[in-house]
């Protein structure tokens, strides 16, 4: 008798987490989505600072955004995916910073493909970068 209300017991508490769980992941879930627009919003915002301060005209800006999306996209692959160890992953970034850029390489001049590969490397600081020299270029 005993050991039967401990089992019904148990279970009516084991039921009675299941909900809660649930709704913690899916809590948990949305609140990762916002993070992940977020942070979405924010790349979004600095590739077009980024390519604004790079004085380019809007056809070769376009082009540089894509091969930046395309980038990252690939990168993202790269590095989330589970079938490569970490140092292999680190070594198939590498190789996709060198060899991306090589068939826009003949549009844009030794320093634009140079701050591209700056700002894929640090977007912040590569923006930081152009902002001084606009500011030094201007006074």
């Amino acid at each position: 008798m005993i050991a039967k209300l401990i089992k019904v017991t148990l279970f009516m508490l084991v039921l009675g987490v299941m909900p809660t769980y649930a709704q913690r992941k899916e809590a948990m879930e949305r609140e990762r989505e916002q993070y992940m627009e977020k942070q979405m919003d924010q790349y979004r915002d600095r590739v077009d600072t980024f390519v604004t301060l790079l004085k380019i005209d809007e056809f070769k800006g376009e082009i540089i955004k894509q091969k930046i999306d395309d980038f990252y996209q690939k990168r993202n692959q790269i590095v989330f995916s589970e079938r490569h160890q970490q140092f292999e992953k680190d070594a198939f970034v590498e190789q996709l910073k060198t060899s991306h850029f090589l068939d826009v390489k003949e549009l844009y001049t030794e320093e634009t493909i140079a701050s591209v590969l700056r700002f894929i490397e640090d977007n912040k600081a590569e923006i930081k970068k152009l902002q001084k020299s606009q500011t030094k270029k201007n006074n």
